[in-house]
This record gives structure tokens, sequence and C-alpha cells, in this order.
């Protein structure tokens, strides 16, 4: 693919993986229309948690990992024999899938006891048999993630950008068309979001000339190399996966609607995120990878510094908005219908103590793409661990004295310590480099973000729109306009390239 097609592709998906968050995001505001923040959102979240947290596990494990495997084979071999090499691949975990959904329904009552013990007697029937709907999902969930996979290997990239519509569809369909809506039928909604995840990949992959057959061979050195580098993938970012569960954990023992509230707040912070990262990463990461690769330390430490400080630059004036707006947010998104005042309240709480956490996010995700790179998968297994271990010990330290809150926040301040601990284990194997610039416009910029939140600060005091979502555009055109003025006045050169990046982006 030429440079200018991967210019374009790469823009094209960013936009469609931002309208599939959105859409999920759209999903989340008719559930929360539908059910406010109750016991049945509650046992929902929590059903749809262990699945979903195995997706994400899988899926990274699969793109950092399978890929590169794949594209191995075929470049070295031919396209059959990479579809063959998948057949197998996809066999096995097929295999141990159905395994998983065997034991998971046999003692779904123990894992849910085990994960959400602080659910009442009728919450824990609830969740327990929507649990065992959700289960199903377990049998999709890695053929969808080998599927991807092959069709990034070969170059269709416009189809796994747009899975998430498909996930999304069933449910949104669901909640604004039927008469009779109930936490059952949802679920269920969700299951077949996940079978059409892998059902509208097939035709296309098919276009490609694979062919699916079930195909064992474990003697296959490949699948020995694919192990070995799997496991310390799959346990590091299950650490991170596992930040939320952790979360959920605790948060069950807070009362009805606890559970939802989290989950709510944590939706919107990935869309930013998400919208932001993504962009970013596509465009700095292979250029970091390429300097590695040419033995340039210097260049790919320069594109480093650079890539933090264009995430902080944007990431930073967003945290301190949601910050100050955490309640209009809320509002603007969810309250309306069964989510009422209360529900906003909860759930604000949540988004208020999650709201730090999007610049170390950000770095987070790049810092781990680099180490990845560099195949120092124990260095991110062990910064993971880490991380868990201390959104365990605050989550639960924290939970008793600020509730919700405490347990956003502790998730917060375990993924500034994980950011921090991947930038020092970066910074040990690619030779120590000075900091101090980079701390110089890390100053610089979280400078001007508090200049915008000062100014936003006293013109809401002095204009109270008594509206959230007039009150939300007001700050973000005038915070905008503020950081921007602020930013050129410390002279904040990241500024210009980002907004040329935008232009040549949009250009090509």
């Amino acid at each position: 693919m030429k440079g200018n097609k991967i210019f374009k592709a790469a823009f094209l998906v960013m936009i469609i993986s931002i309208l599939s968050r959105f859409l999920g995001l759209f999903r989340d505001m008719l559930v929360g229309y539908q059910f406010g923040v109750s016991i049945y959102t509650d046992a929902y979240k929590a059903a749809v948690s262990v699945p979903e947290t195995v997706f994400t596990i899988v899926g990274l494990a699969i793109s950092t990992v399978f890929i590169p495997m794949l594209s191995k084979v075929r470049f070295e071999k031919n396209k059959e024999e990479m579809f063959k090499f998948s057949n197998n691949i996809i066999s096995i975990l097929l295999v141990i899938s159905v395994i998983a959904f065997a034991l998971g329904f046999v003692f779904t009552d123990k894992i849910v006891a085990f994960m959400f013990d602080g659910f009442n007697e009728e919450k824990f029937n609830l969740t327990v048999f929507l649990t065992r709907i959700t289960l199903f999902n377990l049998l999709f969930l890695s053929i969808n993630a080998c599927y991807t996979a092959m069709l990034q290997v070969c170059e269709d990239f416009i189809i796994p950008s747009i899975l998430g519509m498909f996930f999304n569809a069933p449910m949104i369909i669901y909640l604004i068309f039927f008469k009779d809506i109930s936490i059952i039928g949802l679920t269920i909604a969700n299951v077949i979001g996940n079978f059409l995840r892998v059902a509208v990949q097939l035709p296309v992959l098919y276009k490609h000339g694979y062919r699916f057959k079930l195909f064992i061979d474990l003697k296959d050195e490949r699948i020995k190399k694919i192990l070995i580098l799997i496991i310390p993938v799959i346990i590091g970012s299950g650490a991170n996966s596992l930040n939320m569960v952790v979360d959920m954990k605790v948060a069950s023992s807070l009362g009805d609607g606890a559970v939802s509230a989290l989950d709510f707040a944590q939706k919107i912070i990935v869309f930013a995120n998400t919208a932001i990262t993504t962009s970013i990463v596509s465009v700095m990461y292979p250029l970091m990878a390429n300097k590695l690769n040419e033995g340039d330390i210097k260049g790919f430490t320069n594109y480093l510094t650079k890539s933090i400080s264009i995430i902080a630059l944007l990431l930073v004036p967003i945290s301190i908005g949601f910050i100050l707006l955490n309640k209009d947010i809320i509002s603007a998104f969810y309250e309306r219908g069964n989510f009422n005042e209360a529900a906003v309240k909860i759930t604000a709480s949540a988004f208020l103590g999650y709201s730090l956490v999007l610049p170390f996010t950000g770095v987070r995700d790049i810092l781990n793409s680099s180490l990845f790179s560099m195949q120092k998968t124990k260095v991110t297994t062990i910064n993971g661990i880490i991380g868990v271990v201390v959104n365990i010990i605050l989550s639960i330290t924290l939970s008793k004295i600020f509730g919700v809150f405490g347990v956003a926040i502790a998730s917060t301040i375990a993924s500034m310590v994980t950011s921090i601990l991947l930038f020092i284990s970066t910074r040990k194997f690619v030779g120590h480099f000075d900091v101090v610039p980079m701390i110089i416009k890390l100053l610089k910029i979280s400078l001007s973000a508090m200049v915008m939140l000062l100014v936003l600060k006293i013109l809401n005091i002095m204009i109270n729109l008594n509206n959230a979502i007039l009150t939300i555009l007001f700050n973000g055109v005038v915070g905008g306009v503020v950081y921007f003025i602020s930013c050129k006045i410390f002279k904040i050169e990241e500024l210009d390239e980002v907004i040329n990046m935008m232009k040549n982006r949009v250009y090509k």
C-alpha cells in the first residue's frame, strides 16, 4: 500500500472508529433512558463484563502477536498457507472457547459470587441468569479477533473498523422499536450483536480466498512461538482490562446503581481517549518503529517525547473540562427517561474520579505499543500487574471513604503509576535521554490548561446558562479559544504541528 493510500486509509478508519464509538455511547444513552442506574443495569453490566474483558484481552493479544505471524507466513509462503495456518489457530481457539463456555455455564453462580460478592440475593440471581446468556459470546470472541487480524493482514481495513456498528445495531433497534423492553431482551440483543461481528467478516474473507476448515495441528512450530509470545501479552493486557473488573467488584458492595454508574462514566472516558489517542498512535507509532529498526535511538526518543507532548496537549484540556463540567456532561448524555437526577449525581461522581486519567491512558497506550515493538512484553506484563495491585488496594481503601468516587480515583491513580513505570522502563531500554525539555513543555501545557480553567470558572459564575448542553457548548468554544491563545503565548510548538497534521490528513 502506497504512502498516500496509507494516510487515507488511516484517516478513514479513524473517522469510522469514532463514529462507531459514538454509536456505542448512543446505545448506552438508550440503556440509561430505559433502565436508569438500577438493579437491572447493575446485573446487565456485570453479566457482559466477563466476555467483554475476555474480548479486550484476546483482541489485543491477537493483534500484537497473531498479525505479525500471519504477515510473515503470507510473505514467506503465500496467502493459501496463511489461511491454512489461520484455520489451525481458529480451530484451537474454538475448542478452548467451547470448554470455557461449558465450565462457565456450570460454575456461573460461583464466578458471579467471586466477582460481585456485594450483590444482594435478587441482583445476584438476575446476574447469574444474564451471565449464562452472555457466555455464548465466548464462542464468537476469539473467532472475531482472528478474522479481524486476517483482514488487516490482507490490507482490508474498512470492515474491521465498522464491526462496532454491527455489534450495537441489534441493541439500538431493540431499545428503540420494541414495545416490551426487558433487561433479558437487551442481553440477547448483545449476543446477537457479537454474532454479527463474526458473520459480516466471512463474505469479505471469502472474496480473499479464505474457506473455514476445522483443522488442528499442535505440532506446528509456529504454535509454540505464538504461545511463548502471547502469554506475557495476555497477562499484560489482561492486567489493564482487569482494572475495570476490579472497580465493578468493589462497587458491587456500594449499593444499587454503583456498578452502572462506573460503567456509564467510563464509556465517555474511553470514547474521548480513543478519539484522540488512536489518531496519534496511528501516525507516530509507525514512525517510532521505523526509527528503532534503523537503529536511530535519538530519532526514536524525539518521536516518543513528541508523541507524549501532543497527547498531553490534546487530552489535558479535555480532562480539565471534564472535571469542571462533570455533572453537566453526564446530564447532557444520560439524563432522560429513567435516568433521573439521583442517577446523574452518582454517575457524575464516578466521572469526576475518572476524568484525571485521560492524559495518562494516552501515554500508557503509546508506551505499551513502543515496548511491544521492542518485544519487551515481560516489562509491560510486570508494570500492568503492579497497576492492578495498586488499583485493588486503593479501591478497597478509598471506596470506604468516598464511595464510587473513591473507586474511580483509585483506578486513575493506578493508571498514573503504570504510565510512569512504563516511561521509566522505556528510558532504560533505549538509553537515558534528556527529559527536561519535555517536562518544560508539559508544564507549559498544564499552565495553559489552568489559565483556561480559571477563565471558565469566572465566566460560569458570572453567566449561569442553566442548561447542560448550552453550558458545554459555551465552555467548549470559549475554553478552546483561551487555551489556544495561552499555548501561543507560551510558544508550545506542538500546537502548530497538530494543526498541520490535521490539515495534511484532511487534504490527503
